[in-house]
C-alpha cells in the first residue's frame, strides 16, 4: 500500500526538475520532505548552467540537510572529493552547494573546515569556499578557530608541524 503512494524515480526527477527550473523552493521543500531520493536529483541539477535552477537546487540540498542530516555526510564527502585535484571531476559548483548546507546547518560542515581551507588554494574555488567558510564562522562564533587550533595542536603533537620542508 505504501509503495503505491511513492513516486517512481522518473516521476520524482521530473517533479524536482520542474520545481527547480521554475525557482519554486517551496515545492522543492515539499518533495524533499517526502522522499530522500530527491537529494540525488537535486545534486544532478547543481551542474546546470541556468543560475536560477542551480540556485534552487542548491537551496533544496540545504533544506534536505534539515530532513536528512545523516545523508549530508555522504553528500559533503562527495562535494569535497569533486573539488580535489585528484578527482578529475568538475567541482566548480560544489562551493555553492556547501554554502547552501552551511546556511541551514553549519555544524555539518564544521569538521571539514580544515579541508575547505586547503581546497581554497585553488583560484577557481577560492571565492565560493571563502563564502561558505564565512557563513560557518558567523553562524558558529569561535568554533572554527577552536577546530583549527585543535587540528594544529594535533600536528604539533605528532611532530608534523613546521618541518623544514614546509618552510
Amino acid at each position: 500500500m505504501e509503495r503505491a503512494l511513492k513516486r517512481s524515480s522518473r516521476e520524482l526527477r521530473e517533479e524536482i526538475r520542474q520545481a527547480a527550473c521554475s525557482g519554486d523552493v517551496q515545492r522543492v521543500e515539499q518533495l524533499v520532505a517526502m522522499d530522500s531520493r530527491s537529494v540525488r536529483h537535486l545534486m544532478g541539477m547543481t551542474h546546470v548552467t541556468d543560475d536560477r535552477t542551480r540556485a534552487t537546487a542548491c537551496a533544496g540540498i540545504g533544506i534536505a540537510s534539515d530532513y536528512y542530516p545523516e545523508l549530508m555526510d555522504s553528500v559533503i564527502r562527495r562535494l569535497l572529493s569533486s573539488m580535489s585535484d585528484e578527482s578529475g571531476s568538475n567541482g566548480l559548483t560544489a562551493p555553492q552547494v556547501l554554502e547552501a548546507i552551511a546556511r541551514k546547518n553549519p555544524e555539518l560542515l564544521l569538521p571539514v573546515v580544515p579541508k575547505l581551507v586547503k581546497l581554497a588554494a585553488d583560484d577557481n574555488l577560492h571565492d565560493g569556499i571563502a563564502d561558505t567558510i564565512c557563513v560557518i564562522v558567523h553562524s558558529l562564533p569561535g568554533k572554527v578557530g577552536r577546530i583549527m587550533g585543535e587540528r594544529l595542536q594535533k600536528r604539533v603533537d605528532e611532530g608534523r608541524c613546521c618541518d623544514d620542508d614546509d618552510l
